[in-house]
């Protein structure tokens, strides 16, 4: 038997949440015996799988002692063959028992000026692991400053996506309602924080309005920065072009990229916060539109540049701005990239073609 063992699981939402839930389902489909140990979801959506998840809450420190007993009555039925981990906290949830543990990497977990108690914190939770996958090379170059004497194994492993539901008619209708026959659509989902790089993607609008004068902006997603973002694009005078459309769900999510000709997000750094990956990336790729991500962090391993996508310096707006108008200017290019990011999302990054190399994690 496999476990899981995790902070983040559906059907709360996010890319965390995502990634843990399409192992857990990837390896029951593969006939894998599998149980889940999971904090308590935020959402109170129904949430039916195949397999058993015991769920955990209260504050940090019993709810981390809850689930090592439970997963201790687990490995005393049951011969566990190994362990995946969310993160190195999750690792801390772990018994010490004999089982080989994979544990993942993500990028906002791993400061690189973490204080001294909590590098040391990670080091230990790190050298109990037989492998680390770090979701992108920036990621495993982070993961390397808590890894000693070049154990574990560190291996890069670009997250995989489940089969995308396609669009229900209702969310169609309620995004066509929205573009009113106007393009090109630009799009962006995600947590609204500057270093998504909306703000950069707003400042090129009248630029983009001046060559495209019917084109449309929408941003899926909540967050702080809302307000600000939303002063911004008053201030620009672009705020007619632009629909700010909160917290969506998945149907919503699937109808918006399914009419997107441009999914933009040129993330940059914000001090110590930068993208590990971006998820939103493969998920605006699996319903064929290209990509602009910004190269600082790990977008690069999910947008390749000139393949799936385009790169550029989110923090210039000069270099935000002209990439865009490259992609809206040059459709055979856009259609071209869409293409291999489609084609890309649904082949070597689903979870068929992925489960493989999760599994050498531990050595299988």
């Amino acid at each position: 038997m496999f476990a899981i063992v995790t902070q983040c699981f559906g059907p709360d939402l996010g890319g965390v949440e995502a990634l843990m839930t399409g192992l857990a389902d990837a390896l029951a489909a593969a006939g894998e015996e599998i149980a889940v140990f999971a904090d308590r979801p935020h959402l109170s959506d129904a949430f039916a799988r195949p397999y058993p998840i015991e769920r955990f809450g209260f504050i940090r420190p019993f709810r981390r002692l809850m689930k090592r007993r439970a997963i201790v009555r687990a490995a005393a039925t049951k011969r566990l063959a190994g362990i995946f981990a969310d993160s190195w906290k999750s690792v801390e949830a772990i018994p010490p028992i004999a089982a080989p543990i994979v544990v993942l990497a993500h990028g906002m977990e791993l400061p690189p000026d973490a204080p001294r108690r909590k590098a040391r914190r990670i080091a230990a939770a790190f050298g109990r692991a037989q492998t680390i996958v770090a979701n992108s090379a920036y990621t495993a170059d982070l993961a390397r400053n808590f890894v000693k004497d070049g154990a574990p194994a560190l291996a890069v492993a670009p997250p995989p996506i489940p089969p995308q539901s396609d669009p229900t008619a209702q969310a169609l209708g309620q995004i066509d309602a929205l573009i009113a026959r106007r393009g090109p659509v630009l799009a962006t989902i995600a947590r609204l924080e500057p270093r998504k790089g909306i703000d950069a993607t707003l400042r090129a609008l009248p630029a983009i309005l001046a060559a495209f004068p019917r084109a449309v902006y929408l941003i899926g997603g909540a967050g702080a920065d809302l307000n600000r973002l939303r002063r911004l694009a008053a201030s620009l005078g672009v705020a007619e072009a632009v629909h700010f459309l909160g917290r969506i769900d998945e149907a919503q999510k699937a109808a918006l990229l399914a009419r997107a000709d441009l999914f933009a997000m040129p993330t940059r750094r914000e001090g110590a916060s930068v993208e590990g990956y971006g998820i939103a990336y493969i998920e605006a790729a699996w319903r064929g539109a290209p990509a602009l991500a910004g190269r600082a962090g790990g977008a690069a391993d999910a947008v390749i540049d000139g393949e799936t996508g385009l790169l550029c310096d989110g923090a210039d707006d000069r270099d935000v701005t002209s990439a865009l108008l490259r992609l809206l200017r040059d459709e055979p290019l856009r259609k071209r990239l869409g293409v291999a990011a489609r084609a890309r999302a649904r082949g070597e990054l689903s979870w068929p073609a992925a489960l493989p190399r999760y599994l050498a994690a531990l050595g299988r």
